[in-house]
């Protein structure tokens, strides 16, 4: 059971933090990194998750993920909800055998991000839920079994250069987000919770594009189109 959670810790910060990517770092086996992600992705995400590669450099304490693809729930109709183009990740090694494992650098470059409305919500909302109740329920076996496990506190993370699209017509550059000392205050964060802050981070920013494009059609007529297009130059 301890094992599965390491896994499981991994690919919960890979999905949107790589907060746990640290606990494997030192290991370097790129390619059961890549098999970790893809196995568990589905089954946290309930939607299809793919990388295209894994890089890790164990003696410099970092590592690169490139082409991350988290798919769609079923009924919507673009391929994808999330990619990323590159996601880098720096930790302090020495940190690696304490209880809070230090991450100096996590930056997540290009997410292009689907934004879709159906079945009575969104399709980045309904992964959220799928995500929440998965957390809620490791976390309830993990506090059985084990106790609270690894936290970490991460000292600046980055996400950059994403862009957001509203259905076949509309798009738009998300700004940047820099979040410091994630976890200081109460002395590390699990990597759940590392997850569902990062993750509220960039829902957050989709979501308030999205009303934004939803006011400007409304009080568009024949030429709302153009006018959303105008409202993000």
């Amino acid at each position: 059971m301890k094992s599965r959670n390491v896994v499981v810790s991994l690919f919960l910060a890979l999905f949107l933090v790589a907060a746990g990517g640290a606990w494997w770092l030192l290991m370097s086996i790129d390619g059961l990194v890549k098999q970790v992600i893809e196995h568990w992705g589905p089954q946290i995400t309930g939607v299809a998750v793919k990388v295209d590669s894994v890089k890790i450099r164990a003696a410099e304490g970092s590592g690169t993920i490139r082409g991350l693809t988290v798919g769609n729930p079923k009924g919507f109709e673009a391929k994808h909800a999330l990619t990323l183009g590159e996601m880098r990740l720096t930790i302090d090694a020495s940190s690696i055998t304490r209880d809070v494992v230090v991450i100096r650098e996590l930056v997540l470059v290009a997410p292009d991000v689907v934004y879709e409305r159906g079945q009575g919500s969104d399709n980045l909302t309904l992964i959220q839920k799928h995500v929440d109740a998965w957390v809620a329920q490791n976390a309830s076996a993990k506090k059985k079994d084990e106790g609270p496990g690894k936290k970490f506190v991460i000292e600046n993370l980055v996400i950059k250069d994403g862009k957001a699209h509203f259905g076949t017509t509309l798009s738009s550059s998300m700004p940047d987000l820099h979040l410091r000392d994630v976890g200081r205050k109460s002395n590390g964060a699990t990597a759940d919770e590392v997850v569902k802050q990062v993750w509220g981070a960039m829902l957050g920013s989709v979501s308030n594009l999205a009303s934004r494009v939803g006011s400007a059609i409304k009080e568009g007529a024949s030429g709302a189109v153009e006018g959303v297009k105008k409202l993000f130059k």
